[in-house]
């Protein structure tokens, strides 16, 4: 994200072809459940008492994905509440939330009108963004009670077209029928019910110990995803929080967040990070990785060479170094593949499930009388939401510190 920012001459950078336009302020990148916590702190201070050590869950359930982050409360002052937190368990989630209701209701609407996406497509383009307009209305609205909903189609077309559909497959339904959609009680359930369970399956993991529950995102405006969250967690947890605009408390929480740069101390890596290295053969390495150097020593290439593992606490702004030397004494320059990996232990970056983040070369032609002994220093800065990898040239050449590489954290 901040290279395309760089890159449209939003904020100055490498990138940037008109840095004297761009905004001299560095890009922050803030993750949404922690701009949440954020926000929801100060209504927490009001209805309960909080303490060190208490732990807030936090549910941020958007259009697309579900994201649970738990926070335990570190420091808190009289006068400005919560001053620090860190992840109490690695952040988890899915896929969910309002996107694939949505779905769930058109997959409906094909089902009952089996002409419907041909008819949109073919023949009246406005008429599934009208009925989308009226389901996002039905679907903020339905709360879990006697519900029901009706949109009428005569006047688009698709009643005589629907009619024809099923005459010619010789299906009869009385002509009233062909004159709206109609949506039960059994229905609104039918199609939310797949969703509200995945989010209080992913919430139920770790709501113990929890002492705040806090709801956000566009689908928290639900009322119905609202009732089977406080029917499902109250009197398990002292606090149920949901913002009376859920969908907005990211955006100011984000604004809030950035003025207090200490909040989030540290959080856990969901991924083991490291870089692409050669070693020692050892036994039981790959024959197919086998390479002889230029003294005729045999090396194992595409090692992991890991510098944080998963499920590692990771302090903000902590950083990892390892040095590394070059694979031949003639050698000019070295290239570094920062990889991730799913895996506690990783051995080697062909592991199948590990993945290629980036890389970058460094010129160490400077320092060739050295050959082998050349020291580069790698080092991983972790950051909010980035890992900001740079290279150094310890005993030859320039050793000024060039942030070559900037990728994405996964922490949750």
């Amino acid at each position: 994200m901040r290279l395309f920012a760089e890159k449209a001459g939003m904020i100055q950078g490498n990138l940037c072809l008109s840095n004297d336009e761009a905004s001299p302020y560095p890009l922050r990148i803030i993750l949404e459940p922690e701009a949440a916590s954020a926000y929801c702190q100060d209504e927490a201070r009001r209805n309960v008492q909080i303490s060190q050590g208490d732990k807030i869950l936090i549910a941020d359930i958007g259009g697309g994905t579900i994201d649970i982050a738990v926070h335990e409360v570190l420091e808190i002052n009289a006068s400005s509440g919560i001053t620090k937190v860190k992840e109490a368990v690695p952040s988890y989630g899915a896929l969910g939330g309002g996107t694939f209701v949505d779905l769930l209701f058109f997959q409906l609407v094909n089902r009952r009108i089996e002409c419907f996406s041909d008819f949109c497509r073919n023949s009246n383009q406005s008429l599934g963004l009208d009925i989308s307009s009226w389901w996002q209305r039905l679907k903020a609205d339905y709360d879990g009670g006697d519900y029901s909903g009706q949109y009428y189609l005569i006047n688009s077309g698709l009643t005589d077209a629907w009619k024809r559909y099923d005459r010619e497959r010789g299906i009869q339904k009385a002509d009233n029928e062909y004159s709206h959609l109609h949506l039960a009680p059994a229905d609104f359930t039918e199609i939310f019910d797949p969703e509200v369970r995945k989010i209080i399956d992913l919430i139920e993991q770790q709501i113990r110990d929890v002492k705040i529950l806090m709801i956000v995102g566009g689908f928290a405006n639900s009322a119905y995803l609202k009732k089977k969250i406080r029917d499902a967690f109250k009197g398990r947890v002292k606090e149920i929080i949901i913002p009376l605009d859920p969908g907005r408390a990211i955006c100011r929480g984000a604004a809030s967040l950035y003025m207090k740069r200490g909040y989030i101390e540290s959080r856990i890596s969901r991924r083991t990070y490291g870089i692409c290295a050669r070693r020692d053969f050892q036994v039981g390495d790959p024959i197919e990785l086998e390479d002889i150097d230029d003294d005729g020593k045999r090396k194992c290439t595409r090692t992991f060479s890991v510098f944080v593992k998963k499920g590692a606490e990771v302090e903000v702004d902590s950083k990892a170094k390892r040095t590394y030397y070059p694979a031949f004494h003639g050698q000019q320059k070295i290239r570094f593949d920062l990889y991730s990996s799913p895996r506690t232990d990783p051995r080697y970056t062909t592991e199948e499930d590990a993945k290629k983040e980036g890389s970058f070369e460094i010129d160490i032609s400077r320092g060739k009388s050295k050959g082998k002994e050349r020291e580069i220093e790698v080092t991983m800065l972790f950051g909010d939401s980035v890992i900001t990898v740079s290279a150094a040239r310890k005993n030859f050449g320039k050793s000024k510190t060039v942030d070559c590489l900037e990728v994405r954290f996964d922490r949750s």
